[in-house]
């Protein structure tokens, strides 16, 4: 994909929001024509993906959103590292790895106020935490599209916020001084 892109990953599903991610992507195509959206992970089991090809055709944004199947990490990884943001529109989430994949390699990410997301994002230094309001959603989505230094210094902040935070040599450290004080 050559143009620029925010990229999403999660099976089309009620957990994931698949219909709310629609209408996000329907406002911010309408304000931010330029931009498409990358949807990975629509695959093996994805309940809500007819209905999802209904509304793409109902919306007329075929051409802006693109739905790949499951594929290899390596490759999905590639399409997230080439995105402009990174976006989540989840019900809920438990720790969400997609979402510490995206910091890992510098994204801003735009996501929805819940569980989980909270733990990654902080709201304002690496992403927003939104209200499930597609307006916001768009909003927020296409000012970032536009200001390429805040986007930029969220990234830097997701990268770092994740070096800190979820590397995992920092939580094996912090995991063996639990052990010794409890052992100790």
């Amino acid at each position: 994909m050559e143009k620029k892109y925010i990229c999403y990953i999660g099976r089309p599903s009620y957990q994931k929001n698949s219909f709310f991610l629609l209408d996000v992507v329907k406002q911010v195509v309408e304000r931010c024509p330029h931009v498409r959206f990358l949807l990975l992970g629509v695959g093996f089991y994805s309940p809500d993906l007819e209905r999802m090809k209904e509304i793409i055709s109902e919306y007329h944004i075929e051409d802006k959103i693109e739905l790949h199947p499951w594929l290899g990490h390596t490759e999905t990884l590639e399409y997230v590292k080439k995105s402009l943001i990174y976006l989540t529109v989840a019900r809920y989430e438990g720790l969400p790895l997609s979402v510490l994949e995206a910091m890992a390699l510098g994204k801003a990410i735009v996501a929805s106020d819940v569980v989980g997301n909270r733990d990654c994002v902080k709201n304002g230094y690496n992403g927003y935490l939104l209200p499930l309001e597609a307006n916001v959603f768009a909003e927020k989505l296409c000012g970032l599209i536009d200001n390429d230094k805040e986007r930029e210094r969220m990234g830097r902040n997701s990268r770092d916020l994740f070096e800190k935070e979820f590397h995992i040599e920092n939580r094996i450290i912090l995991l063996e001084d639990i052990y010794n004080k409890v052992a100790g």
